[in-house]
């Protein structure tokens, strides 16, 4: 296991400390389920060594096909900030029937809201409008 990643005890369950570092001396932290440590290591195995940088389109490519860029945005922002759609609908004032439309790529979302969205997910609407 990489020096980047140690564990921690999280609610009872094992976790794994991940430091990521990006361009700009910028590091991002994040906690990782036990259960989820072979996906993690299979994803390290595979882009972790790389010299040059990887955009994480290039990465998410299957599910941007199958969600677009929107509504990857969207629903993590609502996991970052652990609200289901329902909770979601009653901050934003937004139907979670919408959400989950605009979540699966069924449903553009319009700039009206894009920013009652936003600001209940506490992100910039533009992250919401970029399909």
């Amino acid at each position: 296991m990489s020096e980047r990643m140690r564990k921690l005890p999280i609610d009872k369950e094992m976790t794994y400390k991940v430091v990521i570092e990006l361009p700009g001396k910028k590091k991002l932290l994040s906690f990782v389920p036990a259960k989820n440590l072979e996906k993690l290591e299979a994803f390290l195995e595979k882009y972790g060594q790389l010299e040059e940088s990887i955009f994480w389109e290039e990465v998410a490519a299957n599910r941007i096909k199958k969600y677009g860029k929107t509504g990857l945005a969207l629903r993590g922002a609502r996991f970052r900030e652990k609200l289901s759609q329902k909770e979601l609908a009653k901050l934003s004032g937004v139907s979670q029937e919408n959400i989950s439309k605009m979540e699966n790529g069924q449903r553009p979302v319009g700039k009206k809201v894009a920013k009652k969205l936003a600001k209940a997910l506490k992100i910039d609407s533009k992250l919401l409008m970029l399909d």
